[in-house]
């Protein structure tokens, strides 16, 4: 549960393949509030979230469950002096009028929001489940080419997953909460397993259309109904492959991100594309990730991939290199990470921007970036009078130099998560 609620760093990702916001196994009714906040509590950020989640049996090979949950948070503070703000937990909520419908009379004392409300039905081989979630779906830890599940999240009609034996399927259907009425996020995905290998095959799209339903059809590959079923070019399809070869505690991991896709595309026309590749270990983890300029984006403005201009992708959208390092040791680490990022704005189409397609990237201005950092997290749990109370608190110390010059940078994380059961297998 505090993977949650309370996450050190948002930008990495532990979880890696096709994640969702999962509850650990129990049955009967959960009560529960969590407690999160970055850095100095009366400047940074606090986020109080109530839950409630439920989980059961219906009958022979069935189960059910619920989990939902509010959260009020102060969204207009920021801890400034600390360059700490993370785009990927703490949403440019300032759009909100505080003056037309006040919370509590005209200060912008807190805002309230709603990151998790699903639930779900599952038998051996099958699950469905519905309702607003974060979905990873990526094999990255730092720079997911898809989905990475620290986006805005999404209200999914449906998530469908199957399991058969060396094929595992997945499908998804959600609506993209935004400003634009409409816009809506399917994708279909295929892993085959074997032995130690897996290799996975995404295709999705992007759209808003009056036909919000155009591509509702799990089975039906989406390039089929743009290319043959459409009488524009208006949604914006994607495709993913990946793969993965465990040997033992290591793993070795790689995807590519064709946008449209556009990288088979002739003269003319820009590449957009996008490759990570990884190894880890017990102790360590090391991204390599690049990605062209104008890749995620569409000449629409309306179907980026992105969520009220938050990336669901890899938080440095495109026209960047990157590498990064982990190094782990019990609750602690220390990383490097070192980031070349051009100058082409997030959501800008080629088709929008009068600059040349083929040009090399990153493109200048450049923006230079190092990025090193040590810390630690601590988890601590106690179960009294049927209450269960979970504590964490993480801290990491950091230095930035970013076009040659040096800041310092301090972050720390505390909180908690207290719940009662009323019952657990």
């Amino acid at each position: 549960m505090l993977a949650l609620f309370l996450p050190l760093d948002p930008m990495y990702g532990p979880c890696v393949g096709v994640c969702y916001g999962n509850v650990e196994a129990f049955r009967g009714i959960r009560l529960g509030n969590a407690l999160y906040s970055r850095n100095n509590p009366l400047a940074g950020f606090v986020e109080m979230t109530p839950y409630f989640a439920t989980a059961g049996e219906l009958g022979t090979g069935w189960e059910f469950g619920a989990f939902a949950s509010i959260s009020a948070f102060n969204g207009r503070s920021r801890a400034a002096a600390l360059k700490d703000w993370n785009p990927y937990r703490e949403y440019p909520l300032e759009v909100v009028d505080w003056e037309a419908e006040p919370v509590i009379g005209k200060r912008p004392l807190f805002e309230a929001f709603q990151y998790w409300a699903f639930a779900w039905l599952k038998t051996d081989r099958l699950t469905l489940r519905m309702g607003r979630d974060r979905v990873k779906v990526s094999q990255a830890h730092r720079y997911p080419l898809f989905l990475s599940g620290y986006g805005y999240p999404l209200d999914w009609l449906y998530l469908l997953e199957g399991s058969f034996g060396r094929l595992r399927g997945f499908a998804g259907f959600a609506r993209i909460p935004d400003t634009v009425e409409n816009r809506r996020l399917a994708f279909q995905r295929l892993e085959v397993i074997l032995g130690p290998v897996a290799v996975g095959l995404t295709e999705a799209v992007v759209y808003a259309r009056e036909d919000s339903w155009k591509y509702a059809n799990p089975l039906v590959l989406y390039y089929i109904v743009q290319r043959l079923e459409t009488a524009d070019n208006d949604d914006n399809l994607f495709l993913m492959v990946d793969a993965s070869v465990h040997l033992g505690d290591f793993r070795i991991y790689g995807e590519f991100m064709g946008d449209d896709p556009s990288f088979f595309h002739g003269e003319g026309q820009a590449p957009l594309w996008g490759l990570t590749l990884g190894a880890e270990g017990r102790w360590f983890v090391l991204e390599l990730s690049t990605v062209a300029p104008f890749t995620y984006a569409h000449y629409t403005g309306i179907n980026s991939l992105e969520a009220l201009g938050i990336p669901m992708a890899t938080y440095l959208g495109q026209d960047y290199r990157a590498a990064y390092l982990r190094l782990i040791w019990r609750e602690a680490f220390v990383e490097y990470e070192y980031i070349l990022h051009g100058s082409t704005p997030f959501g800008l189409a080629y088709e929008n921007s009068n600059l040349p397609p083929d040009a090399p990237f990153p493109r200048a201005p450049l923006e230079e970036w190092h990025r090193f950092g040590l810390g630690a997290l601590r988890d601590v749990g106690w179960l009294r009078w049927g209450l269960n109370l979970n504590l964490r608190v993480g801290g990491r110390l950091g230095l930035d130099v970013r076009n040659g010059k040096v800041s310092p940078v301090l972050s720390f994380v505390w909180g908690g998560d207290v719940r009662w059961d009323s019952g657990i297998e």
